[in-house]
């Protein structure tokens, strides 16, 4: 992973979960993750079409200009880009996967941010892995992110990893936590709303953002 959010993450999550598929909902503590909340979000699985955000962190919320609670997350994407988030996340869901995907955001002046974004699973209260705990996060911070809408986006590279295959980077969970909490959180964007003019229209619906697929959509890697 190349940004340290999304880094930080997984190596909370892979501690917390000691070596089992997953954790439970109920083991992840958001105040020893404050470092990285605001770009942090859970997804609920109601079928392979629909993975409703059930939390997404403000941080999030303001690089995009909407709030995503209860919005589906494979609405975001055009129908190619789509069917890969689908598969990613039925391996996280149904393998107790771990992906990890790079994207690109655009502005309709042409402007890009690429964006790191990393889907771990997560076990609901009745032992059910219908939960997917992520964070997505710009990996270069350019000015002008939470300023403009994004108006499409585009798969870069999409990798699927065995947790068990990775170095551990935390032997215990008390650890992860610690270093989490001593980072300093990462620098708040101002919210699009504050800058957009009276009435101008931040779209939280379907149809906010039609995301198209690069060239490279179809690439994937297994690690």
């Amino acid at each position: 992973m190349k940004h340290k959010t999304t880094q930080a993450l997984f190596d909370y999550w892979n501690a917390i979960r000691a070596g089992r598929p997953a954790p439970r909902r109920s083991e992840i503590e958001p105040g020893d993750m404050r470092a990285v909340l605001p770009y942090v979000f859970i997804l609920e699985r109601k079928d392979r079409d629909t993975y409703r955000f059930r939390l997404a962190g403000t941080g999030l919320c303001n690089v995009y200009g909407m709030e995503f609670r209860g919005h589906n997350m494979i609405s975001m994407w055009g129908d190619d880009c789509a069917e890969t988030i689908k598969d990613a996340l039925e391996d996280v869901t149904a393998n107790a996967g771990v992906a990890v995907v790079e994207y690109t955001a655009a502005t309709t002046d042409g402007r890009e941010a690429t964006f790191e974004m990393v889907l771990l699973p997560l076990l609901h209260e009745d032992g059910s892995l219908t939960r997917v705990l992520g964070a997505a996060v710009p990996v270069d911070r350019q000015s002008w992110v939470g300023d403009r809408l994004l108006a499409r986006q585009w798969i870069d590279r999409l990798r699927r990893l065995d947790p068990e295959r990775m170095p551990k980077r935390a032997p215990a969970a008390q650890i992860a936590a610690r270093r989490l909490v001593n980072e300093k959180p990462p620098v708040a964007v101002a919210h699009i709303g504050k800058r957009a003019p009276q009435g101008a229209p931040l779209r939280g619906e379907r149809s906010y953002l039609r995301l198209v697929k690069s060239p490279l959509g179809n690439q994937e890697e297994h690690g």
